[in-house]
């Protein structure tokens, strides 16, 4: 078993893919304000409605489990504990908006989505895994989190990601991107 813990590339193909989902899906249930910017924080950045005058910043964090092909068979989540960054910054902005992480299943029809303070106070689990030996997550029980059936549309949509990708990293290649106000 690899030490590796983070795989660029794998990141560069499904973070794209998840976020253009996120986004049409967000869009469909009334969140606005959508803001899709790399900046090796949360993904994504937007708000809610929550009445005529009163508006929710929200924080999606997205990413693919490529070893849920079929039904989830699993009793737990498993949310990587590197992630515990991101969960602490919004504790220390005050825990401000709400924070939801987001599973995709491997083909994106569905997604596991869990509240930030869930899985903050989750039990920590190390576990062996195909990259990794001895690494920490977060152990959140299925019956803690919702899932979510995505629109076929969504995912078609989303799967040509390269006019997505391009502009979604082509400030980080070519200069320092603008710091976005972000997790």
């Amino acid at each position: 078993m690899g030490t590796k813990k983070f795989d660029e590339e794998l990141y560069k193909r499904s973070d794209p893919l998840t976020n253009g989902i996120m986004d049409r899906w967000l869009k469909r249930n009334g969140y606005t304000n959508i803001d899709l910017k790399e900046t090796y924080g949360v993904d994504i950045t937007c708000t809610k409605n929550n009445s005529l005058t009163e508006k929710t910043l929200c924080f999606f964090e997205t990413e693919i489990s490529y070893i849920w092909k079929d039904k989830w068979v699993w009793m737990y989540i498993h949310i990587p504990y590197r992630k515990k960054k991101i969960i602490d910054k919004w504790v220390k902005d005050g825990s401000n908006g709400i924070l939801t992480f987001v599973m995709f299943k491997n083909d994106c029809t569905q997604a596991w989505f869990i509240d930030g303070q869930v899985v903050r106070d989750a039990p920590i689990k190390i576990i062996d895994t195909k990259y990794t030996r001895n690494e920490k997550f977060f152990n959140i029980d299925t019956n803690d989190a919702h899932i979510v059936n995505m629109k076929e549309s969504d995912i078609k949509e989303s799967k040509n990601v390269e006019d997505f990708n391009s502009e979604r990293y082509s400030e980080y290649n070519n200069e320092k991107m603008p710091k976005k106000e972000s997790l």
